[in-house]
């Protein structure tokens, strides 16, 4: 099983930007089934924000989306615990990462998830996790 950034679920709903459409078909490869993902709860608030405070989409609009993604049974959300936030503070210390991908970093590491879907490479710094790139 894999995790997923916000980044990838951003580009999936925005198509206005040119990563769009990898991450698009990795979505619907996803919701038909093709595979299992897991997702930390504060991706869907980091996709929220992103989506109607930078690129200026109707909230009501992406809140349908995203709770359709988070409706799927292929996708398993995880809830953040206080060993998951104690896990991240490890994490950006020791490899120098933010708070919010060491958080979602440490969430998929305490589920035994250790790769991730990702556009970004700081997840690159972080030894204990693999970045997968679908881009």
């Amino acid at each position: 099983m894999r995790g997923i950034d916000s980044n990838i679920l951003v580009y999936a709903l925005n198509k206005d930007l040119p990563e769009h459409l990898p991450c698009k078909k990795l979505l619907i490869n996803i919701v038909n089934g093709k595979e299992l993902v897991s997702i930390s709860s504060i991706v869907f608030m980091e996709c929220f924000h992103a989506l109607v405070n930078a690129f200026n989409y109707k909230g009501e609009e992406v809140k349908k989306r995203l709770i359709a993604i988070i409706d799927s049974k292929n996708i398993n959300v995880l809830d953040i615990s206080t060993s998951s936030i104690l896990l991240a503070f490890e994490i950006a210390e020791k490899y120098r990462t933010g708070g919010r991908d060491s958080l979602i970093a440490a969430n998929l590491l305490e589920n035994k998830v250790q790769e991730i879907y990702s556009h970004d490479a700081d997840f690159d710094k972080i030894l204990l996790i693999k970045r997968i790139d679908p881009i």
